[in-house]
């Protein structure tokens, strides 16, 4: 054995008789390929119908998404080719949107519209209205329907935080569409009409989107599913100006989770709550208007004084706010009925036009609202983008392989609809306006809605609605003892809105109002 340190020298063999090279020992093939992450999947792509971009290690996901809805309005009824109630296409939605997650418990959205913020009746009287629709204005007074506009503008929609601490316990923080209602919490991307119910747009939550923190969770065997919350209650990008919260909250239960029936399985049945106060020395915007799905406004909240004061009376949230709802959905087979039931009671004020810190009565609007609509998906997948009423951040799960064809669906909904609600504005202080708007709003409204579903990003939809206002009548009477609007009804069809002499025959009896609305969508 040869001494440490000492070197010993090399063996020379004739060339013939060196043995063969021995090849070095293959290293295992390493992941070298910089499109995959750790985890052996891409670093960007398309799965389970998201758009994704992430790092190496998974701690960072953005997603890459958006919506647009190009509709058209066509409108019919007794009046209504004499009013400015004329076929329209525009830009609804618009709206770029950009979600991800940071260290997996982390994740938010950001998302701003482009489209049209409201196509709404404003210009105020009978008369602009009339002269909107060719005609020369009339002397009526007391009147609250205008001429049809519409308003584009750049807004914050979805912004928001979320922790998730435990799938029943995530934290929610920013702008959001409010805990109150399953239809207020199911995305516009999938709803079956293309507006939400009266009772949730009109009656329930019109502000759609609130600012605040937001409790959720979902029990692992998805029976029971809790949010509430502590919200501004002034609506989308809106300051609060009384520094006063609303408390909303919206729990529901799916009581044949555990059973073997994959369709019944989501037989859901839920409750809503909303409260809060309105402080009078700091709150002075008006209370939402009335629209119906083509927002024709039937109710407006603004109106000309008749009490020998030239000026116009706006209606302003006063006080208590206080709505109550319940939810039903029963899937069975290739069908689905779905129902909601909501009641209201806010307190109110009027004030005088530019000086609505001057309360001259002090009353409330109450009542309920309700729908019941039954869906049949005669082709497809039933449910193609989830259930209602869910409205979970958007998570790629790559143990679940995407279905090899496009998903498509065809969905059908018949509904019906019923507003009641009773505005009283000296209820609780004052004496009312000799010419006012106290009395009853209601209308009763048949929809018909065909979706169909070429992915589950592109959506064609067309929506026939019967709108019918009972005992509407015109705001003064057309001849003399000729109909004229009371407290029991404050609701109005389009034609009761002409000016004598335009079409008097429209204006002492017109009742309906018919919308034809086409709706081309995508999303992702």
């Amino acid at each position: 054995m040869p001494d440490a340190g000492v070197t010993t020298p090399a063996t020379s063999l004739p060339a013939a008789t060196m043995p063969p090279a021995v090849a070095a020992p293959v290293a295992p093939a390493s992941n070298d390929n910089s499109a995959l992450a750790k985890d052996g999947h891409p670093m960007a792509g398309w799965h389970s119908g998201l758009f994704y971009l992430r790092d190496y290690n998974d701690n960072f996901r953005l997603y890459v998404q958006g919506r647009a809805q190009i509709d058209t309005y066509t409108y019919f009824g007794p009046g209504v080719s004499d009013t400015s109630l004329k076929p329209t296409m525009f830009l609804r939605r618009i709206r770029p949107e950009l979600s991800g997650e940071i260290l997996k418990d982390w994740k938010f959205m950001l998302a701003g519209d482009f489209g049209a913020t409201s196509n709404d009746n404003t210009s105020g009287t009978n008369e602009t209205f009339a002269a909107a629709a060719g005609s020369a204005p009339t002397a009526t007074s007391g009147s609250y329907a205008g001429a049809q506009t519409s308003h584009v503008a750049a807004a914050a929609t979805d912004v928001f935080l979320i922790y998730h601490a435990d799938q029943l316990l995530n934290i929610q923080a920013g702008q959001f569409d409010a805990p109150f209602t399953m239809e207020n919490r199911t995305s516009d991307k999938y709803l079956e009409f293309m507006e939400r119910p009266l009772a949730v747009r009109v009656v329930g939550i019109p502000t759609n989107k609130e600012i605040g923190g937001m409790l959720w969770g979902e029990t692992g065997d998805k029976f029971w599913f809790y949010s509430a919350g502590v919200f501004d209650g002034d609506g989308q990008n809106k300051l609060s100006p009384d520094a006063r919260a609303d408390f909303m909250a919206r729990t529901f239960i799916h009581p044949l989770a555990g059973g073997s029936d994959e369709v019944l399985k989501n037989l859901q049945i839920g409750a809503s709550l909303r409260y809060g106060k309105r402080d009078r020395n700091y709150t002075f915007y008006d209370v939402s208007n009335m629209t119906t799905q083509g927002n024709y406004t039937f109710w407006k909240s603004t109106y000309k004084s008749g009490d020998g004061v030239d000026t116009t009376l706006h209606v302003i949230p006063d006080g208590n706010q206080l709505g109550v709802a319940g939810e039903l959905r029963v899937p069975i087979d290739m069908f689905d009925l779905q129902s909601e039931f909501v009641y209201i009671n806010n307190q109110t004020r009027e004030g005088l036009d530019g000086l609505e810190k001057t309360t001259r009565r002090s009353g409330e609007i109450k009542g309920t609202s309700y729908y019941v609509e039954l869906g049949f998906w005669p082709l497809g997948n039933r449910d193609i983008n989830g259930l209602p009423g869910y409205e979970n951040p958007p998570h790629v799960d790559f143990a679940k392989a995407d279905a090899p064809e496009p998903k498509q669906a065809l969905q059908l909904v018949l509904r019906w609809e019923q507003l009641n609600l009773k505005y009283e504005s000296a209820s609780r202080h004052g004496v009312a306006d000799p010419s006012n708007i106290d009395g009853s709003i209601k209308l009763n409204t048949l929809g018909l809605s065909a979706n169909y579903w070429a992915t589950k990003h592109i959506r064609l939809t067309t929506n026939y609605i019967m709108n019918m206002f009972p005992d509407s009548e015109p705001s003064s009477s057309s001849t003399a003892n000729g109909p004229k609007w009371s407290s029991s009804q404050r609701a109005q069809a389009p034609g009761n809105t002409l000016g004598k002499g335009i079409n008097d025959s429209a204006r002492d009896s017109a009742h309906a109002l018919y919308e034809l609305l086409f709706r081309v969508a995508v999303a992702f």
